[in-house]
């Protein structure tokens, strides 16, 4: 079993990034919406264009500006409509840690997309201890027909935060490929996530 010890499977979650960014500024004597306030006019900071200037200029901590930077990325990339186009797996294994993040109970789901990789629908599969009788591709596949989808990722979390992928999750996804196989429809990863993180089957070559 090959599993990669990256960062990139690591990434940090809207979530982590912003409290990595409110731990730096606290450190920095920065503890509250006045001091903040009081720093941006003291940087004559008014706008996110202010604010990317800063970052890429000789006066910004590197770490911090690597924060900003990504952070104004992805609110410039939100979309509360959900109609975003996922381009990497990187994508898809923060939107789905940042969805299953801080959910006590396991939960398995599935994404269903078009062909220009949109997701078309969503749907939580079941909630409770992973077992393979519950989590049957009958139940993932009949969406997939319903949406008419061409692809789909999968993906369940892991709420003690361990993303080491369990005999039963490759027993399932195995049974998902061959399944997605015979219909034609592609099965795009399985996802582990847990507490910020997520774990691509995929892109780890474990199915």
């Amino acid at each position: 079993m090959k599993i990669a010890n990256n960062n990139h499977y690591m990434l940090n979650t809207d979530t982590e990034l912003l409290s990595q960014l409110l731990i730096n500024l606290e450190e920095n004597g920065i503890n509250s919406f006045q001091k903040l306030d009081q720093k941006l006019h003291e940087l004559e900071i008014s706008s996110f264009n202010d604010l990317l200037n800063y970052a890429s200029g000789p006066n910004c901590d590197s770490q911090v500006a690597i924060m900003l930077e990504e952070i104004v990325d992805r609110i410039r990339l939100a979309d509360s409509d959900r109609n975003s186009i996922f381009t990497s797996s990187m994508e898809v294994g923060i939107y789905l840690a940042n969805k299953l993040a801080g959910h006590k109970q396991e939960e398995f789901w599935a994404l269903y997309l078009d062909n220009g990789n949109h997701i078309i629908a969503e749907k939580k599969i079941f909630q409770g201890t992973l077992d393979r009788s519950i989590a049957h591709p009958r139940e993932i596949f009949r969406w997939a027909v319903i949406y008419s989808c061409s692809g789909i990722f999968i993906a369940h979390n892991h709420p003690s935060g361990k993303l080491l992928p369990s005999n039963n999750d490759f027993k399932l996804t195995n049974e998902l490929k061959k399944a997605a196989d015979f219909m034609k429809i592609d099965l795009l990863d399985h996802f582990i996530v847990g507490k910020g993180h997520y774990l691509s089957m995929k892109e780890n070559e474990l199915f």
